[in-house]
């Protein structure tokens, strides 16, 4: 695939039309490259959830304020965003390999660090740290997996991506909880030591070298990027509090003028953080219909929770539960589908899986004031089943579509696409607490938010299912 060729869709069987360079690697030196490379995927992850169920504990402990207690989970995710499209261009720099192993020492220090931290200020900090190792290992991941495979592989990459990210998200209430039960909250962090020194030396036994790539590094438009990233973020976030919607709609509004900035800093950069020849007719498509499904898991992921305890009256263990078939069915369904998108038109199962998604969520926001546990359970793993069959044939449309030479680029658009799409629904389901009045604290109006808000991730999942259909049309067309 040519840069010229903007707007074509290039057929599923020929995605990587540029020749990989990389020497075969014995299977035994693969198979631990993918062990270490995953391994650091399962600790960015796992440490999104297991430290929000700790925040209560870290606020008695540290004698801080719930409120700013909240900023040890922001930090990290902040730091994330911002670092992504700097450490997408600097892989390409300095070589995935090195950014790699600069990554998981810089994150498991940081773990370190976060565990020492006597007061809240220093745990922020080190949580930031800890974020922008994160950002490092993000912007390597998915190039270096897909350097390790050949290009037929790709869809059995994606779904192994997805199934270990589904793992993290399932693992970390649990595993989050078993700690606090039986030890304090620095477990929380220390428990990432031994795993990122695995996962050091792994990586610097069997991840192979790369040739870095010569040109400038556009830091103009990392900074651009990262800040961009960063308005939106925190502009969603104070959407959930009436007074400070004077201060959203102002670093939204920045969000959208640094964007306009980026763009036409990435039209004219000699070696640009996103590509703009990059956005062909099917990843164009693919990143859309991925945004609007996030969204939908997004809204759901944070309604679910005051719906199960404001209307169903459950506890948060039980609350918990009853989310779990979500992330249990995307980590199991994830990696068949991925492998089957490698034997078969990528468009068609995603799209089937949108529409089961889609289903899921309609029983989710039909489901009354009073259903069995049995119909929850049921329905939560319906949405996830749709979910973890659509995202690992997405996931390859969308980076098959993207030439190697775009890999960290196009795995950079994949991670802050997620965390844009997951952070807009959350935002959608603060701006409905705030409308129907339950940050009052009401329990009957927190429901009503809720059950009210469940059909906007219903919405976001129709628009998913119309634009993954507008995209299959569009390949078949193209004669693939």
């Amino acid at each position: 695939m040519s840069d010229s060729t903007h707007g074509a869709v290039p057929p599923p069987a020929r995605y990587e039309s540029l020749p990989d360079t990389t020497p075969p690697l014995p299977t035994w030196q693969r198979n631990l490259a993918v062990i270490s490379v995953i391994a650091t995927t399962f600790m960015g992850t796992l440490d999104v959830a297991i430290v929000n169920i700790a925040i209560p504990q870290l606020s008695r402990n540290l004698h801080a304020s719930p409120s700013d207690t909240v900023w040890v989970a922001t930090a990290y995710l902040l730091a994330t965003a911002c670092g992504v499209p700097a450490t997408s261009a600097l892989g390409d720099q300095v070589g995935r390999r090195r950014l790699f192993l600069i990554g998981v020492p810089l994150f498991t220090l940081a773990s370190l660090g976060c565990a020492l931290s006597p007061n809240l200020g220093t745990l922020v900090t080190f949580r930031a740290f800890q974020g922008l190792g994160t950002a490092v290992l993000l912007a390597v991941t998915l190039p270096v997996l897909r350097g390790l495979f050949p290009p037929e592989k790709l869809g059995t990459i994606m779904g192994v991506n997805a199934m270990v990210v589904a793992l993290g998200t399932c693992a970390g209430p649990t595993a989050g909880g078993l700690i606090l039960g039986f030890a304090s909250w620095p477990w929380l962090f220390l428990i990432n030591i031994p795993l990122g020194a695995a996962a050091f030396a792994l990586g610097w036994y069997a991840v192979p070298r790369a040739k870095p790539q010569a040109g400038d590094f556009d830091w103009q438009g990392a900074v651009l990027g990262g800040a961009a990233a960063v308005a939106f973020l925190l502009g969603m976030r104070d959407l959930a509090d009436v007074t400070t919607l004077w201060r959203s709609g102002l670093l939204l509004a920045a969000c959208a003028v640094l964007v306009v900035f980026f763009l036409r800093r990435e039209r004219r950069a000699v070696r640009p953080v996103i590509p703009l020849p990059m956005w062909n007719g099917l990843f164009s498509l693919s990143v859309t219909t991925a945004f609007w499904s996030f969204f939908g898991q997004g809204v759901a992921f944070v309604a679910l929770p005051f719906l199960f305890q404001s209307a169903y009256g459950a506890t948060p263990l039980q609350s918990a539960l009853l989310f779990t078939p979500w992330p249990v069915a995307v980590m199991i369904v994830a990696p068949f589908s991925g492998r089957l998108a490698d034997r078969m038109r990528p468009s068609v199962l995603a799209l089937s899986g949108l529409v089961v998604y889609l289903a899921g969520l309609t029983v989710i926001a039909l489901l009354g004031d009073n259903p069995p546990t049995w119909l929850v359970l049921c329905a939560t793993g319906l949405a996830g089943l749709g979910f973890g069959i659509f995202q690992s044939p997405n996931n390859r449309e969308m980076q098959g579509a993207a030439p190697r030479r775009y890999a960290s680029s196009a795995a950079a658009v994949l991670n802050i696409n997620r965390n844009v799409a997951q952070s807009a629904g959350s935002g959608a389901v603060s701006v409905a607490l705030v409308l129907t009045g339950a940050v009052a604290g009401s329990a009957a109006l927190e429901a009503h938010a809720a059950t009210s808000v469940l059909w906007v991730a219903v919405a976001g999942a129709l628009f998913s299912v119309v634009i993954s259909a507008v995209k299959l049309r569009t390949v078949v067309a193209a004669g693939s």
